[in-house]
């Protein structure tokens, strides 16, 4: 059962909505066990035999989190290695599922039409795992102290973000769940949530969905061997850029819109990767929380910058080579990522001579910043053909169309490309546009979560700036309404794979 359908959207969703906001009202205790309930049997819409493996992996990591809460001097030692068995045994279940049957030649290419898991693989393992190493770190540091099973349950499988995130901290969730305004319903909070999940699906169905033939068509066509014009190419590469924001950003909106039906809170995923100047802002606002994850529990953990330029730059390269193995184990993923790790450390050397010269990286002129933004646009556009090609010889086709060195292309092959007008309507929106973030609250304060809720009107200082009246009521309105008659066929996100 899909977010973008409509058995999620008039039966699921108002069911789970009508009994948990009941047993809040009734009993503030029965809410978070139905809400629980209510999350496994949506992942288990899915299949029930992955649910065993879900169902185990809380279970052991919530008797490793018992034991870990004992992190005295005396048992210091003992803490140290459970949490290492934990994370060991967390990352050994993934790596055995996700690449078992891809070293074995029975798992299909990652973007083949049908794009449904394989069998073996369990929906969602990558980021119900992350949530599980960072729930045993921070109960070794001590941050989280006699976790209630109900509440590590709910952390973990709560279904907005249980299939493709966001990436939830437990400090972020745990304390949510002490809130008792959370179990009562609030007509603001709910407006949020509507309004999010409305910008989520119209960026799933109508935008993604609405260029995803474009993409298909193009990369389809260098898989069987056809021959790109430097036009068809390019249609192909910058469609497939925009769908794969639209598409997972999407997801997001409507993860967190979710979240606040619910009375929850979880972290934004995106914030314009395309207005990015660089690779390194790129990844400060491409899927922030598994950045934000990856930094603080890999990077960091092995040496970060702390030892001179040489060592940063090594473990860049190192953390980018496994975000693309992560995607998949075949060499189109892993030259995707270790091209972005080079690009990574070239940008951060650029960055260092730069500061070296006396120079200012924030105040830049105008056409500086338009020309950083278009080439790092397009350096990551380049760099999505090697993560979308289906395997390495139809990646470096395109990207020799790309450069123009096909020609003249295959004459028996008519491509579908993306007009221009379309193509300028979505360039418009990534480059111009605001975004969710700056829609739903004052952009200008970087570290402030989701919280249109506190704002007043008098706060607003730009007219696209979000708040509960029947202004937005209709805009949100129509655009669900626009939705649901395109929503004839419920397409899977893309990150549902990985």
């Amino acid at each position: 059962m899909l977010l973008n359908s409509f058995s999620f959207l008039f039966l699921f969703l108002p069911v789970a909505l009508f009994f948990f906001y009941l047993a809040g009202s009734s009993r503030f205790q029965l809410a978070i066990p139905w809400l629980a309930g209510i999350s496994l049997t949506f992942y288990a819409f899915f299949g029930w035999t992955l649910t065993v493996l879900l169902v185990g992996s809380i279970i052991m990591n919530y008797a490793l989190g018992m034991l870990l809460n004992d992190n005295s001097p005396n048992n210091r030692r003992r803490a140290k290695l459970t949490l290492f068995f934990g994370i060991i045994c967390n990352i050994g279940v993934l790596i055995f599922f996700k690449y078992f049957d891809i070293f074995g030649g029975t798992r299909p290419s990652a973007f083949t039409t049908d794009l449904r898991p394989n069998l073996i693989m369990p929906l969602a393992l990558s980021f119900f795992t992350f949530q599980q190493i960072m729930y045993l770190v921070e109960t070794w540091r001590g941050k989280l102290k006699d976790t209630k099973f109900l509440h590590h349950f709910l952390y973990i499988t709560f279904f907005p973000q249980l299939l493709i995130g966001p990436i939830v901290r437990p400090s972020e969730f745990f304390p949510q769940l002490k809130d008792k305004n959370v179990f009562h319903i609030d007509a603001a909070r709910f407006a949020t949530g509507l309004t999010l999940i409305s910008f989520g699906l119209f960026k799933k169905v109508i935008l993604a969905d609405g260029i995803s033939r474009y993409a298909n068509s193009a990369f389809d066509a260098a898989a069987q061997g056809a021959i790109l014009s430097l036009e068809e190419a390019w249609s192909g590469a910058l469609s497939f850029t925009l769908q794969i924001y639209f598409d997972f950003s999407g997801y997001s909106d409507m993860a967190v819109g979710l979240g606040y039906l619910f009375g929850f809170r979880l972290p934004i995923n995106f914030n314009s990767p395309y207005k990015a100047s660089s690779l390194i802002s790129f990844w400060h606002r491409w899927h922030i929380t598994l950045s934000q994850f990856v930094r603080d529990y890999i990077y960091i953990p092995f040496g970060g910058n702390r030892h001179g330029s040489l060592r940063r730059s090594v473990n860049i390269i190192k953390i980018m080579l496994l975000a693309g193995i992560w995607h998949g184990a075949g060499a189109t993923f892993i030259i995707w990522g270790g091209a972005h790790g080079i690009g990574l450390v070239i940008n951060h050397y650029w960055q260092d001579l730069r500061k070296s010269l006396g120079h200012s990286l924030k105040n830049e002129n105008f056409f500086s910043k338009i020309t950083a933004r278009i080439v790092t646009f397009l350096t990551v556009t380049v760099l999505w053909v090697f993560f979308r090609a289906e395997n390495l010889d139809s990646a470096l086709s395109i990207f020799q169309s790309l450069l123009g060195m096909h020609t003249p292309p295959d004459p028996d092959f008519n491509n579908i490309k993306i007009s221009e007008d379309r193509l300028w309507f979505f360039l418009l929106i990534i480059w111009f546009a605001p975004n969710t973030k700056e829609i739903m609250f004052e952009h200008s304060d970087e570290n402030k979560k989701l919280d249109a809720l506190q704002q007043s009107p008098e706060s607003k200082k730009r007219w696209y700036h979000w708040y509960p009246n029947q202004w937005w009521a209709a805009l949100t309105a129509l655009l669900f309404i626009i939705c649901i008659l395109e929503l004839t066929q419920s397409r899977e996100f893309i990150y549902f794979q990985f």
